[in-house]
């Protein structure tokens, strides 16, 4: 449903820069022997080879772990297979793990960085169970609860386990399958304050000292998805495609004239599936090669609120593995005034919050709104429902748990939603 903004605009409840524009090219390298992280507002690209790093670890905050398996595969000369990640029969770590036995392959679900391969297997009844390890409500720490096998690209295998995450360090053990070469390595969050991901290499037994230093918002990459083999079977495939990064929202509109799609026309309708681009905005013909629809465009959000609107223009493919897209700064959000045409006078105070912060507003009718406190990666740390009366409302906002840095207050009524800056000093 298309919703207007007219009204909104003209009250100045959403503030635009001018649309500034520009091509930009980013590649995985010939036969995508690369991943590609890419930031928006300066072009910023770090390139990783496929080779570079086998498991990545959340890095977000003391309690968060989620525990991704590098899907990318190169293609053509010097083709490179993909990773093979396995959930282990065996009993316990020290029990030889048999090949044959290896049948449950795990994949990562390309829907949020919350959540990887290595959680797939938690028990959705249980809440302690993080797939790879339980959670102890007494030591706050997560301790192994799974084997995994892992075969590498060069065809050989090793067995591991998260062997534990406490205070902020992930212990990983890994051996060859029949227990010979066993190594531990450690992994420190604090090592990695900028960034979402510690990438880790089992070939080195090291993280990548080269990785991503700052958040992105897309990875260009291959990854593995299900598609329809046209029988009605679904057969777990090697795509390329782009994925969003920590915090980023995602629209796709489709069906459009791209120089003149209006971005209120999408404004409510952002997901935050990392898939929301993926593989699909390019087709394959065999007497045409690679063919990019004319009628997409793409809106991306960062948490700060900034839209940027891309549109794909030329995918060279495996040869370069090049992709080319105009991109259009669309804006931020106004980060003192409220998209929510019923709300006026929206603020925070004191911003910087010491210890204690009061959210106050305006509204002109009584209005349900559901108010919620994202870190700058997008993860929510806090969400209440609230019903504001006719008038002035204030309420104190739970920032004291809360560590120094920058934080997001989003208030929505269910159709719109206002974004504002919370400094916890």
């Amino acid at each position: 449903m298309k919703h207007s903004l007219l009204p909104m605009l003209a009250a100045g409840m959403l503030a635009y820069t001018a649309g500034a524009q520009n091509f930009v090219q980013i590649s995985t390298g010939a036969g995508y022997g690369q991943q590609s992280f890419y930031r928006l507002e300066d072009d910023e690209t770090v390139n990783l080879p496929l080779t570079s790093w086998d498991i990545a670890f959340s890095t977000i905050g003391l309690a968060d772990a989620a525990i991704h398996i590098n899907e990318g595969a190169a293609s053509g000369t010097g083709a490179l297979p993909a990773l093979e990640l396995y959930l282990s029969p065996s009993g316990g770590f020290s029990d030889p793990v048999d090949i044959s036995g290896l049948t449950d392959r795990l994949f990562n679900d390309e829907k949020s960085w919350n959540a990887g391969a290595l959680n797939s297997v938690a028990d959705p009844g249980n809440p302690f169970d993080l797939g790879w390890g339980l959670y102890d409500p007494l030591s706050h720490a997560i301790e192994a609860s799974r084997v995994f096998a892992l075969k590498l690209r060069d065809g050989s295998y090793k067995k591991f386990i998260i062997e534990s995450l406490a205070g902020g360090v992930y212990t990983i053990r890994y051996a060859n399958l029949d227990g010979s070469a066993e190594t531990t390595a450690t992994i420190a969050k604090a090592d990695f304050p900028d960034t979402e991901l510690a990438f880790f290499s089992f070939s080195t037994g090291e993280t990548l000292a080269n990785g991503p230093e700052q958040s992105w918002d897309l990875t260009f990459c291959r990854y593995i998805t299900p598609l329809d083999d046209g029988t009605g079977n679904f057969l777990d495939y090697a795509v390329t495609g782009i994925l969003s990064g920590y915090g980023t929202e995602t629209v796709e509109a489709r069906g459009i004239d791209p120089a003149t799609v209006e971005i209120e026309t999408y404004i409510d309708s952002f997901q935050t599936d990392l898939d929301v681009i993926g593989y699909d905005w390019k087709t394959f013909s065999f007497t045409d090669g690679w063919v990019l629809p004319s009628d997409v465009a793409y809106f991306v959000k960062k948490a700060d609120g900034h839209i940027w609107k891309l549109v794909f223009v030329d995918f060279e493919g495996s040869g370069t593995g090049t992709a080319t897209f105009e991109k259009t700064d669309m804006g931020t959000l106004s980060s003192t005034q409220s998209p929510l045409g019923e709300l006026t006078a929206l603020s925070i105070f004191p911003n910087p919050a010491p210890a204690e912060a009061t959210l106050a507003f305006t509204t002109a009718t009584n209005l349900p709104l559901q108010i919620s406190i994202r870190d700058v990666s997008g993860k929510t740390l806090w969400q209440a429902p609230l019903q504001a009366t006719e008038g002035f409302n204030a309420i104190q906002l739970p920032v004291s748990n809360l560590p120094q840095g920058l934080y997001f207050l989003s208030m929505s009524n269910g159709n719109r939603t206002a974004v504002t800056k919370l400094i916890r000093s």
